[in-house]
Formats: C-alpha cells, structure tokens, sequence
C-alpha cells in the first residue's frame, strides 16, 4: 500500500443487532491494499445487556493490524455514541465511521485514504462520504450527478452511511457544536432537517454545513452500501432506500479541487446557480436556485428567481424534461413546459400531489416501467400509514 498522511482508524458502530456485525465485518476481512489498519468496534450499551453483539465483536478475528472492543458502560443513544466514535479522529488523526447495516467495497479503505490526503487542506470540506448519495432523501427520486472528468462531486450534506474526517475537520465541527447552536436561527435550505429526531447527529452536522458552508466530497461509485436493518432510524427493513452498487476494481481515483469543479450540490441535491453557470451561459443575467425536486419553499429563498417543476402563474422560460440527470436539459436549452424559470412569487402552491408524483415517477423511472410502478405502490403504502 502506498504511503499516506492519514491512514485512519476504522470505527464500527454497533448496538443490538448482532446479524449486521457479523455481515459488515465479514465485509472487513475482504479489505485490499492495506495493512496494519487498527480497527475499533463500538458498542453502545443496552438494558437487558447485548451480550451476544459484545461477543461476535470479541471473537472476530482482524487480520490487518489491532482490534479493540468498546462496550459503552451507560447507553449513549445513536448522536452521542457516532460523536464519541468520531472523537477517536483526535487520538489517531483520522477515522472511519460506519454503522452496523453497511457493508464495505474491497477498495473503501484506499479510496479514503486518497480522499483525506487529497482534501486536507481545503477549508471547504467537512468530510468525506463513503456512499455515493443515489436518492433525495425528501421526494426519494434519484439522483445523479452531472459528469466532468473525475470521479466525485460535492454536497452541502453530510453523509452517514460511511463517512471519514480528518482530526481538524471534525474538530471544527465539535467547536462549533459545542457553542450549542440553535437550528431554527440558521439559513437551512431544508428546514424539515431542523425537526429531526433528538437522536440525530446528521441534522447538526446539517446545520453547521449552511452555517459555514461547508461541503461533503462523495464518490460517483460508492464504496458503501446500506441494508437499513430495524434499528433506531428504521422500525423494519427498508433496504431498497440504501443499496447501491459497490467499487469492485481498483482504481487511481481521480479528484477535483473544490474551487475548479462545477459538480457542487446544495443540501436538497440541487445544482449551485454558478455551476449551471459555467455549464451554460444562457441564465448569465438571472439571479436564481433550482428547484428540480420541486420541495423548496420559495419564501427561504433569497433570490428573485426560481428554476422549478412546480406549476408557475407565469414564467420567463420555459425546458421539457426529457434529458438525464435533469440538469441536462437546462444546460441544453431544451424548449418546453415542464421546468419554469420565474421570479419565486409567481410559483404556484402544488394542488394534485398524486398527480404529480405519477410524472415524476414516470420520468425518472421512464426505462424501467416496472420500477416507477413499485415506486408508486411504496408511495401509496407510505401515504396509507400516514393516514392510519
């Protein structure tokens, strides 16, 4: 393996779910190119005791280096424990959280290493994904990212299914935290975020990227991938939402600076207004957000124009929807009705959402006929337990 500044302690993440230690830690022992890579299993305490999590831990055999096994002597709950976890960036200079329901490609050790090497020095990362982010977590459609010639892309958003930092990226992080922000005084283009469950690191560490802006660097091939077993996020398993196809081969991964890339991504995965601007000169004279998703609320917007789906009074242009990722058809100048750039007071509240669901569903899901249809039958399952 060559030789890197970090080479970061891999911290496993577990509770009581003793089926996703042994599978992620099997997924371990298939690591490549590395060595002497101590490797942490923490786990939180649980009342009765998880005896049986404490000792798949104990007997699993390490073949990269040292093992230790944290048993937490009081119940932290999920934000406290990733904190503590990601605590051990101060001790060993670097680390790699994942929590029990991953499971690993063979190179996610080496693209890490890479990642936190290369993006050490920029101060406008605040850590590295694992996981190639593959839906908006709001409407649950896909997402890709535009192409350019390297193989990641930025978001103001933090990744939680394998993530790494370097001990000052985490330690601005902890800074800021320990100030005790109040959320709901922060600019957060998805205020919903602020709702989140007291048990969420991830809506914190949300808010501190708006604060500071601040983006994740994610890989366009994930090296993670996730089951969403049962556990404190999910009361049964919903495994469709995390899979994600894995890095098999290895590679020299390529990276891009921060400030030369036009992949960047605002924390509801809609592209930055000046990256579409290198992309296409056409909206040069506009001040404006997209919002291709269709979730934004125009009133948090600090511009006067929008580039949405949703349905507009009036509009200054209009694109079909046809090309993928839908960025494409901006940049393309695609005429058509189905996005709108108009000023934001103009932008009509949204009446027939299940109609609009279908058109989304059909687009997206337009090669896969079987796809958009299973998506629309989780949706109306979703909606039925909503109204129960």
């Amino acid at each position: 393996m060559q030789s890197f500044k970090y080479k970061p302690v891999i911290v496993v993440v577990a509770y009581n779910r003793p089926g996703s230690l042994e599978r992620i830690l099997s997924s371990l022992k298939r690591m490549k190119n590395a060595s002497d890579v101590r490797l942490v299993v923490s786990i939180d305490h649980k009342a009765p005791h998880n005896y049986d999590v404490l000792e798949i831990a104990k007997k699993f055999d390490w073949p990269f280096g040292e093992k230790e096994v944290l048993y937490q002597e009081e119940s932290l709950g999920l934000r406290r424990h990733i904190m503590q976890c990601a605590d051990l960036s101060q001790e060993f200079g670097s680390v790699i959280i994942l929590e029990d329901d991953l499971y690993v490609s063979p190179y996610f050790y080496q693209y890490a290493c890479e990642a936190l090497d290369f993006y050490d020095e920029d101060p406008e990362i605040a850590g590295i994904s694992l996981y190639n982010q593959a839906i908006e977590e709001v409407t649950e459609l896909p997402f890709t990212p535009v192409s350019d010639e390297s193989d990641i892309y930025f978001l103001q958003h933090p990744s939680s299914w394998g993530q790494a930092w370097t001990s000052s990226q985490w330690s601005r992080f902890r800074e800021w935290y320990q100030t005790d922000p109040d959320l709901f005084k922060i600019a957060m283009s998805d205020p919903i975020r602020r709702y989140w469950p007291e048990t969420s690191w991830k809506k914190y560490f949300c808010g501190y990227m708006a604060d500071k802006k601040k983006f994740f660097v994610f890989p366009r091939i994930s090296y993670t991938t996730n089951f969403n077993d049962p556990g404190t996020n999910y009361k049964k398993s919903v495994n469709f939402q995390g899979q994600t196809p894995l890095r098999l081969s290895e590679i020299s991964c390529r990276f891009k600076r921060f400030s030369d890339s036009y992949c960047v991504y605002d924390s509801h995965l809609e592209l930055l207004p000046e990256c579409l601007k290198q992309l296409s000169s056409g909206f040069d004279n506009f001040e404006f957000e997209l919002d291709l998703y269709g979730v934004k609320d125009m009133a948090s917007l600090n511009v006067p124009y929008v580039i949405t789906t949703k349905p507009c009074s009036s509009h200054e242009r209009g694109y079909r929807r046809a090309l993928k990722p839908h960025e494409m058809n901006l940049i393309f100048e695609l005429p058509g009705d189905d996005i709108h750039l108009a000023k934001k007071e103009d932008v009509q509240r949204v009446r027939n959402r299940h109609s609009r669901t279908i058109d989304n569903f059909k687009y997206y899901y337009t090669r896969n006929i079987l796809g958009w249809k299973v998506q629309m039958y989780n949706y109306y399952l979703k909606l039925m337990e909503r109204i129960k």
